[in-house]
């Protein structure tokens, strides 16, 4: 058995690393990716490695010699490197199809027991293939009824708009091909398809074309439980780099990302939006729109919030919206001189102010909350000139009721602001008093705050607004602004979304309803403290002597579930609690299990330590 491993190209998706080694030297956690191919292939039977050069080849002969582990390499040059494709690279070593072969690309990093699946059975005709992941671009396949055979092999370039990947197969382009397959079917398909289409093409459709002819030797060998990562960009040598590690690790990199989670294989219970919208139809009127939202400009600011105010049903001179709620808060924070926060709070309030520009209250050790009364006391007597209460509170989800917050803006109408933060209010309950907004011309001074990210479940295109009676500092915040700070897919997603009006609604319903029945499991655990929430997320304090982080390490390593931990977050005991995500009922039953396993685990453990 040989090794033939493609390794010609120049890889330029992954410059400026690529400018000064070659692809196959690109390393992966300090690995190179032929190096990992070579040490895994290199246990199994093989008799010499088949290596097509091109691209900085010299660094190659220097890193690996004649040899590896003691199997002879032979090398292969291809001196038109960067004016083929790989099916001429593959082509190149048809003098030395004598023998069964593995087939690989050089840019494939995986892990060992992929090479022991594919090999645990007799040598045959075999195409690696793996469920379809979205992250996944390139050559895919359909399977027969009962996945053994290839069907149908479908490049990229067929991949329209309308193509399905719902029962689509990728190829991890790792093959396995006997000596008779070679010489006597893929050595004269590949001579005729060089000759008709030439040398700028790939091999996989070569294959594709003794499919479509009905050759039943090509078999599917899927791909069950074993890591891949075919590195083509910065995007792929990230995801691989997280994976390629110990799970601790991995955690210490996702704490460190604030996002982009979309890549990586947990469940996101830290970061908080509805996950119940939108709904299926509003996601297909996106995408349907897409080409023409990525190639226009977005309007300016004025029709913009027109479409926000036909959605928030309130004046449009009374709105300034922005690129997520966090943009705006930076806005507003420079015209604070001192503010009163409630801990805990949204850490984005007091980042950047000084020490003696804040002055916190701390909460009640109980209830994690602060009475309007004591409020009101402490931002008269501190001299602040801003005021921030954000309702529902993050993290707890405790809330503060329409008449405390009339109380509150009475009393301190004397403050330059009072920013209402009322990211999470929609999921207070399905009505329109949730909200102030409708109030806001009896208190010139009040700006309300809100997400649209986390109430509507796109935190991906960031939309946040203010709303205030003060149209002098709407108009200021307006001047502050980009004239293009929403992108065309958010403003036609606010142009749209008056349609789904209902469908919000249900959906609001279904949040508080996921809540509730998440509140009930969360309370059966008898170690586990849970703060009453009106949010969409609980905050837990942890029995004493157990730390958060280490519960969120537990959950991550064990169960691939993300939690946000309090451990440090002002106000609260130092490790002490965590706030979990309010998703699916399924989701969130699964984390209830996981979190009552490992707070057991964790108690036998400290009984019998």
């Amino acid at each position: 058995m040989q090794v033939i491993i493609l390794a010609a190209g120049r890889g330029q998706r992954l410059s400026p690393i690529t400018d000064d080694v070659p692809k196959p030297l690109v390393e992966v956690n300090g690995c190179p990716l032929i190096i990992n191919a070579l040490d895994i292939l290199s246990k199994h039977p093989v008799e010499r490695f088949i290596i097509v050069e091109g691209y900085k080849s010299e660094q190659l002969h220097e890193r690996l010699g004649d040899s590896y582990n003691c199997i002879e390499i032979v090398y292969v040059r291809n001196e038109d490197w960067d004016k083929t494709n790989n099916i001429h690279s593959l082509w190149l070593t048809r003098e030395l199809w004598d023998r069964n072969t593995i087939l690989l690309e050089c840019d494939i990093f995986f892990e060992p027991g992929l090479i022991e699946e594919l090999l645990e059975e007799p040598f045959a005709n075999a195409v690696m293939v793996d469920h379809f992941q979205p992250h996944m671009d390139g050559t895919v396949v359909e399977l027969s009824a009962d996945r053994k055979n290839i069907t149908r092999l479908i490049p990229g370039k067929d991949q329209d708009e309308n193509f399905t990947f719902t029962d689509k197969y990728k190829t991890v382009n790792i093959y396995t091909f006997t000596k008779d397959f070679l010489q006597n079917i893929f050595l004269p398909t590949i001579d005729l398809y060089v000759k008709m289409n030439g040398q700028n093409e790939y091999y996989e459709l070569v294959l594709g074309v003794i499919i479509f002819m009905g050759s039943k030797e090509l078999k599917a060998k899927i791909c069950n439980s074993h890591r891949w990562f075919e590195i083509d960009d910065f995007t792929d040598l990230q995801r691989a780099e997280a994976y390629v590690t110990d799970d601790r690790s991995l955690l210490e990199k996702v704490r460190k990302k604030y996002g982009g989670y979309w890549r990586y294989d947990f469940t996101d219970f830290e970061y908080l939006y509805n996950p119940y919208f939108p709904n299926q139809n509003l996601y297909n009127e996106l995408r349907l729109n897409l080409t023409d939202l990525l190639g226009n400009y977005p309007s300016g600011q004025q029709e913009i919030n027109l479409s926000l105010a036909n959605w928030a049903k309130i004046d449009e001179s009374m709105l300034a919206v922005a690129n997520g709620g966090s943009e705006l808060i930076e806005l507003l924070r420079q015209k604070i001189n001192k503010v009163t926060l409630l801990q805990p709070s949204f850490d984005e309030y007091a980042r950047n102010l000084k020490p003696e520009q804040i002055h916190a209250i701390p909460p009640c050790p109980q209830s994690l909350t602060q009475t309007p009364a004591t409020i009101v006391k402490e931002a008269k007597s501190s001299g602040s000139n801003a005021l921030v209460i954000v309702n529902p509170g993050n993290p707890t989800g405790t809330r503060f009721k329409p008449a405390e917050l009339r109380y509150m803006f009475e009393e301190l109408r004397h403050l330059d602001m009072i920013i209402l933060d009322e990211s999470f209010a929609d999921f207070i309950g399905t009505g329109r008093d949730t909200t102030l907004l409708d109030e806001l011309d009896k208190y010139p001074n009040v700006i309300i705050l809100r997400s649209l990210s986390k109430d509507l479940g796109v935190p991906g295109i960031r939309l946040g607004y203010i709303a205030s009676a003060d149209r002098e500092l709407i108009k200021e915040v307006r001047t502050a602004l980009p004239i293009w700070h929403i992108n065309s897919v958010a403003q036609y997603f606010l142009d749209i979304l008056p349609k789904y009006r209902n469908d919000y609604a249900l959906a609001r319903a279904k949040v508080i309803e996921a809540r509730d029945e998440m509140g009930e499991m969360l309370n059966a655990i008898p170690t586990l403290k849970v703060i009453p929430s009106f949010a969409n997320y609980f905050c837990c304090e942890l029995p004493e002597g157990v730390s958060s982080n280490y519960i969120q390490e537990q959950l991550f390593m064990n169960h691939k579930m993300l939690v946000k931990d309090l451990g440090k977050k002002q106000g609260l005991p130092e490790g002490r609690y965590l706030r979990l995500a309010v998703k699916t009922p399924e989701e969130n039953r699964m984390l209830v299990d996981a979190l009552t396993t490992t707070l057991a685990d964790n108690m036998i453990t400290s009984q019998t330590a």
